[in-house]
């Protein structure tokens, strides 16, 4: 009976604990990452309730409270279920204050591949593709053609000489493998042929998240440039960037994102280098950082300091170069590359593109007078509203 009783007191607890560790306060606290970092001068709001007690440095709370950079040093923080059961420890971890030029200019980015990325098989006359035989798919990278690197489409076809069988170095998803593939000839033009279409170089426009003045090292886009036929991330040989003009701009409507229209291809203006391409953004080193509407730049916030709320974009939408809008935070995500959720408020913006358009990417986004990260995305249904990348998760990319 006494055992029955242990066991019945044993669930009641377990329930008891489970019911409030599902409650608003506690659940935010579980939702919590193990470290947090806050830039010198920033601040973080972290919860706590009258169930669950937060401690740091020998300070209790039972109330929501905002730490500062000063106040939170670099310490523990502890938090425990009516100020004794633990529940959770974050480290708190102040950085020194990092000073960036936002950019807002839109750019023209000109890429040519290390390798080739392969876009799709076609049989060659009456003979069967050899590349597709060879078990080659598409957004496969073809490295080295027996053992010697090649970055462009001629490159490839210079590697095959008669209907000997050539050994392919290829990347797939991010894994090395290796294939034999025999040539054909094509009788049209007695080349000989893998029977593969690839693709060697890429072109477009987008614009400039930051400069750092100190190395010149910037960073754009917020996302990776991908092949529009197969997704696959282009793999930088040699990459260019370009001071682009915006002479149109298409309004994005429901259901169809618009775009800006540049002519950097036709009077190009080389600013700086494409290093690398990453689902975070491009990287690479400029000169001209003396640019933008806060030439002084400003000090970068840490994602644990993004909140909802106001906050702005500067972007280039005619040849006037960049300007600040309205926008505002209304969402934030656990994602390295989909930090936020954004929307345009500003008339004006809205009036002449819809919201947000393709070339917009990579738009900084300023709150509080720091710079926090960079639109990324239109969402179609909506083109008001878009993601947001934090400018620490780009940051990270380029080190």
């Amino acid at each position: 009976m006494r055992e029955t009783k242990r066991r019945r007191l044993k669930l009641t607890l377990a329930a008891a604990i489970a019911a409030l560790m599902l409650t608003p306060g506690i659940s935010r606290v579980a939702a919590l990452p193990g470290k947090i970092s806050i830039s010198a001068g920033g601040a973080v709001e972290l919860p706590a309730s009258s169930l669950l007690q937060a401690d740091i440095d020998g300070t209790s709370s039972n109330e929501s409270f905002t730490l500062t950079a000063d106040d939170a040093g670099n310490k523990p923080l502890n938090y425990a279920l009516l100020g004794v059961l633990p529940v959770k420890t974050v480290s708190l971890s102040v950085e020194p204050e990092r000073r960036l030029i936002p950019g807002g200019q839109s750019v023209g980015i000109a890429i040519d591949t290390e390798g080739v990325v392969v876009v799709g098989a076609s049989d060659i006359g009456s003979t069967p593709s050899p590349a597709r035989l060879a078990g080659l798919r598409s957004g496969d990278i073809i490295e080295k053609v027996n053992g010697e690197s090649i970055s462009s489409a001629e490159e490839l076809t210079e590697h095959l000489e008669g209907d000997n069988a050539v050994t392919l170095d290829v990347s797939r998803n991010g894994k090395a493998l290796s294939c034999q593939v025999t040539p054909a000839m094509d009788a049209r033009d007695g080349h000989w042929r893998l029977g593969a279409w690839v693709r060697d170089s890429t072109a477009g426009v987008g614009t400039l998240t930051f400069i750092d003045p100190e190395t010149g090292l910037y960073g754009a886009l917020g996302h990776a440039i991908t092949d529009v036929d197969t997704s696959v991330t282009m793999p930088v040989g040699v990459g260019e960037l370009y001071e682009n003009r915006v002479v149109n701009v298409t309004p994005s409507k429901h259901g169809k994102p618009g775009e800006l229209t540049g002519d950097f291809v036709f009077s190009p203006e080389l600013i700086g280098t494409v290093e690398r391409n990453t689902q975070q953004g491009i990287f690479g080193h400029t000169s001209n950082t003396d640019q933008g509407l806060y030439s002084n730049g400003l000090p970068v916030a840490h994602r644990s300091e993004l909140h909802t709320g106001l906050a702005s974009l500067l972007t280039s939408i005619d040849s006037g170069g960049p300007k600040e809008y309205a926008c505002e935070i209304v969402r934030i995500n656990n994602s390295d590359t989909r930090s936020m959720v954004i929307r345009v408020t500003d008339p004006e913006l809205l009036e002449r593109t819809g919201g947000i358009v393709q070339g917009m990417s990579g738009s900084p986004i300023i709150q509080d007078g720091r710079l926090v990260g960079a639109v990324t995305h239109v969402m179609i249904n909506d083109p008001a509203m878009g993601y947001g990348i934090a400018i620490d998760a780009m940051l990270e990319a380029a080190a």
